[in-house]
Formats: C-alpha cells, sequence, structure tokens
C-alpha cells in the first residue's frame, strides 16, 4: 500500500491503530486489512470522485468529526453494509460482511435505485485503476 500512497495527492496523516480499533468496535465489524493499510499511512483519502470517511483520529478530533462511524449511523443501506466513501451525488462505496467481519471487496450502492453491485476487488484495485485513468 505504501507504493500507492505516493500517488495519492491527499496529504492528510493516517491514523493509529487504537483509533482504528475504536472505530471498528463502534460499528460493531472488523474493516478489511488492506483498508486498514491505507487509513495508517492516509486518513480520508480522497481518490478521483470517492471522499473517503475518515476515522476518527484522537489527534485531530476537530478535523475528522464526519467520521465513518457517525455517517454509518445515518446512511440508509442494507444493514450488513459499511458505507465508507461518497462521490457528492449520494452514491457510496460500502464493504459488505458476515457477522461483522467485513471483505476485501467494495460494493457501489447506487442511492436511486437502492442497489449494490461489486466494482472491485479490494481498496488497492480501486486506487490502480482510478489513478491509471487520470494517468
Amino acid at each position: 500500500m505504501k507504493h500507492l500512497r505516493e500517488r495519492i495527492a491527499t496529504k492528510k496523516p493516517g491514523v493509529e491503530e487504537v483509533d482504528i480499533e475504536k472505530c471498528e468496535d463502534l460499528l460493531r465489524a472488523k474493516l478489511p486489512d488492506k483498508y486498514k493499510q491505507l487509513v495508517r499511512l492516509v486518513n480520508q483519502p480522497e481518490i478521483e470522485e470517492w471522499i473517503l470517511y475518515p476515522i476518527k483520529d484522537s489527534r485531530r478530533i476537530s478535523k475528522t468529526f464526519d467520521d465513518i462511524v457517525r455517517n454509518n449511523k445515518d446512511a440508509e443501506i442494507p444493514n450488513d453494509l459499511i458505507a465508507f466513501a461518497e462521490d457528492g451525488t449520494g452514491d457510496l462505496l460500502c464493504f459488505q460482511g458476515i457477522k461483522g467481519q467485513m471483505r476485501e471487496t467494495i460494493l457501489f450502492w447506487n442511492h436511486e435505485d437502492q442497489e449494490y453491485e461489486v466494482i472491485y476487488e479490494d481498496i488497492e484495485e480501486m486506487i490502480r485503476e482510478l489513478i491509471e485513468e487520470d494517468c
């Protein structure tokens, strides 16, 4: 993931493990490993049109207030999904899980149709494809 970090324009610092664990406790779900690798390097990155929700950072509370936990309390999505990014139009990127273990695959939630589909195998593939499209 470090090699992709250099290609992400967002320069915000990453979040510490203790904050990730607290987030997982509040969400009652284990987030995918590759996603956690990314947020340890950069919290709330912007990747093309997608703005990833931050994980609340105990060192930067005011900058990370509108975090993934708060956004999922308001999200009108199925219970087995966790939204982690938005594009400003109401569409979301989500992880799906069973018994609180989120899979690496990324789903696109279409807010108009209230339906979702798998669009990436993991966050690494998403970053590569979106950044390469931009080059």
